[in-house]
């Protein structure tokens, strides 16, 4: 029977009530997220409860499909109600890869988070809270509805049976059967590239000259939220430590050195060694990053840099005609010849730091630095902000004594006023897992294909992502993309 729309919300607006009574998952199931479905328009055969996946079994199972390219349509994963699920979705993103499924619901009643799977990788849809639900089911109910998921689910099968008539057709036209081209008349059409649009882009020194800050953690997992939102991101590694090379998986010896191929040094030193010759593509999932590798031998290269003509300017030439959104170059915490190169590559400067005394206090040479070099451009050097890492939530009032602390530095330093904190929303806190992932070679994004981490991790790891995918909208938003040319 058809609903009204008054009737419609009158039983929605009742089954949120009973979130109320539910103090398990199973009574969440059964009173709520059951009876939800049903007015949504789904019958019993749509639905299907407590499917294994190897393993584990996962709560609902909605519109299942044999046919690719989409198994099912949707995937429900429930918590009871005083369980909070800002942190807990890494285990609804693993039955949404091993299920081929288009979306999953992660709720407690009280929170609801949707997911999407593009195939490659799950992005987070939406975020509600059950007061948002009541007077706009829409929200939520336009992408659950089952009219709408028929209408998907058969927009998939058309697209897959294109595919396939597609592909028959090539079968047809290398068979050079004169009588099946006849019958398929197969016509090929040339379709001409669009003419690439120039990118604007802005080239960041990472840098602090307080080892031990986080930086080069930093440096990999912002470059990989950026990748996430579309931005084409360089990382430059142009210490010699190499930890930005090995934090992505690169081992300098093996895949540098004995391969015989280039890096830092080699781009540095040979007047006719581009930077597209000695970058390496990594990629996780949705993330690409482009790297420009170090190697020890860096350490040792200091006179040798110093007597190149015009030495301060050989990374800012070479990369004068790149195609990047971000490039970010990731040097030693000191203030040798390569920092120097670096800070005039650039057309900003972001600070990483811990809200600690040492730290904190080292930021005033970092400033004075900055300075001394923008006295040599022709164009200004801006500190784009300071990031947090190492974040220690416990320490609230210890943490807001160093802000203090920080923010009374910059009100006696010149142009302190144009030096801010990212906002809290931003900081990275101090997590195991972030140096695990990093001595892996991956991104903390790529979190979800590492079987060797535990729950406890894996909910870490969707706390540490909140606080880079925050750093890098805010990142978007400080830097303008018409920023001054790099010199």
């Amino acid at each position: 029977m058809m609903l009204t729309p008054e009737e419609f919300q009158q039983q929605w607006t009742a089954l949120l009530d009973r979130v109320e009574t539910c103090t398990t998952e199973k009574a969440l199931e059964d009173r709520v997220l059951t009876p939800l479905l049903i007015l949504l328009g789904y019958d019993k055969a749509d639905v299907a409860q407590q499917v294994p996946f190897g393993r584990k079994r996962v709560d609902f199972l909605v519109k299942a499909q044999q046919a690719a390219p989409c198994s099912h349509y949707l995937v429900i994963e429930a918590k009871t109600p005083r369980k909070s699920i800002a942190h807990n979705s890494w285990q609804l993103r693993e039955y949404l890869r091993e299920s081929g499924s288009l979306l999953g619901l992660l709720t407690n009643g009280n929170q609801f988070k949707l997911l999407y799977n593009d195939g490659r990788a799950i992005h987070i849809l939406w975020e509600f809270e059950r007061a948002d639900l009541y007077g706009n089911y829409r929200l939520l109910g336009s992408l659950l509805w089952e009219r709408n998921c028929d209408r998907v689910m058969a927009a998939f099968a058309d697209s897959h049976r294109k595919v396939h008539h597609q592909f028959i057709r090539a079968i047809a036209r290398l068979s050079h059967d004169p009588k099946m081209m006849s019958l398929l008349a197969i016509h090929d059409r040339q379709t001409s590239d669009p003419e690439p649009q120039r990118r604007e882009s802005m080239i960041i020194t990472v840098f602090n000259n307080k080892g031990g800050v986080g930086k080069t953690t930093l440096t990999i997992n912002l470059a990989a939220a950026l990748s996430q939102m579309g931005k084409r991101v360089l990382l430059i590694d142009i210490d010699a430590q190499a930890n930005l090379t090995t934090g992505l998986g690169i081992d300098p010896l093996e895949d540098i050195e004995k391969a015989g191929r280039k890096d830092i040094t080699h781009l540095l030193t040979e007047p006719k060694t581009t930077a597209a010759s000695v970058t390496i593509s990594k990629r996780w999932g949705n993330v690409t990053l482009d790297v420009i590798p170090s190697h020890i031998r860096l350490s040792n290269m200091e006179n040798q840099l110093i007597q190149l003509v015009d030495s301060d300017r050989i990374l800012a030439k070479k990369l004068k005609n790149h195609d990047y959104d971000f490039v970010f170059v990731d040097p030693p915490p000191s203030f040798g010849k390569v920092n120097r190169i670096s800070l005039m590559a650039s057309a900003g400067v972001l600070v990483p730091t811990q809200l600690s005394p040492y730290p904190i206090r080292a930021l005033e040479y970092v400033f004075s630095q900055v300075e001394e070099v923008g006295q040599f451009r022709e164009t200004p050097l801006p500190i784009v902000g300071i990031a947090v890492s190492m974040y220690d939530r416990q320490s609230k009032t210890f943490n807001q004594a160093m802000v203090d602390d920080l923010n009374a530095k910059l009100d006696r330093l010149p142009g302190g006023d144009r030096m801010a904190l990212f906002r809290e929303a931003t900081w990275v806190p101090r997590l195991n897992v972030l140096s695990k992932s990093q001595s892996k070679g991956y991104p903390l994004c790529a979190a979800d294909f590492d079987e060797d981490l535990g729950s406890q991790d894996r909910n870490s790891v969707e706390n540490a992502l909140a606080a880079f995918e925050n750093l890098a909208k805010e990142l978007i938003q400080k830097v303008s993309v018409d920023a001054e040319p790099n010199p």
